[in-house]
């Protein structure tokens, strides 16, 4: 038994140590589905699903990130869902060369809202950091799992508005 125990974590310690230089690429693109728990006019939790475009700024540890996103807010203010889309842009840090790659980020970007601005300008100023895991499966597949906080302006004299993002998603490495 105790044989058993000790192959096991030599095998997963080494999957987590080795270099896979073959799945480390230079880009990757993804979907991602999740939860939007949010602080706008009214608090509540609401699906989002983004599309993520990623790759190196300097090396294999400082990533670019391209992010549009969506979610369905049910205010407790408004008669029907307040619908948003995010534009943003992160720089990431990762720990490279690894099968499991946990990342840092922190960037920016814009919130729209498509209906139920009430008052509050229909396109705001949003700023984010995130903490993640990207997995290599394989040279081509990669899961990532994420938790981004958002923060966004209100309208009224500053960012009051507020979201914890956790998403969970599938991307190809080219």
């Amino acid at each position: 038994m105790k044989v058993v125990r000790v192959a096991a974590l030599s095998l997963f310690l080494a999957c987590l140590a080795s270099s896979v230089s073959a799945q480390i690429s230079r880009h990757e693109i993804s979907i991602a589905a999740g939860a939007s728990q949010f602080d706008a006019s009214g608090t509540g939790t609401a699906p989002l699903a983004a599309i993520r475009v990623s790759g190196p700024i300097a090396s294999s540890w400082l990533l670019g990130d391209l992010s549009l996103s969506y979610a369905s807010l049910d205010e407790q203010f408004s008669t029907v869902n307040t619908r948003t889309g995010v534009a943003e842009g992160q720089v990431q840090a990762q720990w490279p060369a690894t099968r499991f790659r946990p990342y840092i980020g922190i960037g920016g970007g814009w919130l729209h809202y498509f209906n139920n601005d009430a008052g509050r300008g229909a396109t705001a100023q949003t700023a984010s950091g995130s903490v993640g895991l990207r997995v290599a499966a394989s040279s081509a597949l990669l899961l990532r799992g994420e938790m981004r906080l958002r923060t966004w302006d209100s309208g009224n004299a500053g960012f009051h508005n507020n979201a914890a993002e956790f998403t969970a998603g599938v991307g190809v490495a080219f």
